[in-house]
């Protein structure tokens, strides 16, 4: 089985941009929200077939983007084997403030921030940093 991207943006536009990038490495899931976006993350769980990535905005209605991530880490504390499931989590959000990376990187423990708008080749390149790549999608 291929890789599995999940992206949560609330911005219909942002989303399908990354729809359409991740789609050439991935099979992409998408929601709106981060309460959407949990959904599916923990359906992913309970069916054994866990994203390899997530891609998260911060600012969002309803639940915001370090909420989730967090919601998102102890959830996977929970699990049976500790460790088993550790996903890889981006968030990308129009701000480049410092206070907002920190919290992001080390406060909500994802694994890399990404200032929009953002390079392609920049993303490709994180992708591959983190072995997400994968150009055998079924």
């Amino acid at each position: 089985m291929g890789k599995r991207y999940l992206i949560i943006e609330d911005d219909v536009l942002s989303r399908k941009i990354l729809e359409n990038f991740f789609s050439e490495f991935a099979r992409c899931d998408t929601a709106e929200d981060g309460a959407a976006g949990y959904g599916l993350f923990e359906q992913a769980i309970l069916e054994d077939k866990p994203y390899d990535l997530i891609c998260t905005d911060i600012i969002m209605p309803g639940q915001n983007g370090h909420d989730l991530i967090k919601k998102i880490r102890s959830r996977e504390q929970s699990l049976p084997i500790h460790g088993y499931i550790r996903t890889t989590i981006f968030v990308i959000s129009a701000s480049n403030c410092s206070k907002d990376m920190e919290h992001a990187l080390l406060d909500s423990d994802c694994d890399d921030y990404i200032v929009k708008p953002f390079r392609q080749e920049m993303l490709k390149a994180l992708l591959e940093k983190y072995n997400l790549l994968d150009y055998n999608i079924p």
